[in-house]
């Protein structure tokens, strides 16, 4: 069960390319998005610290 939880603590951490992910749709910049999202396999909905998702 240890691992469990500790594969859903580490999908949340946020990191560079989560940043990018967030400045390019703060940016208005669809393209890079959806290239952040595919290369990155980033998740929109991961939350940052204050609570922002891209």
């Amino acid at each position: 069960m240890k691992s469990l939880k500790a594969k859903f603590k580490k999908n949340e951490d946020w990191s560079k390319s989560d940043e990018r992910l967030l400045q390019a749709v703060e940016q208005n910049e669809p393209d890079k998005v959806a290239a952040l999202i595919v290369k990155k396999g980033l998740c929109p909905t991961k939350l940052d610290a204050e609570g922002k998702s891209a």
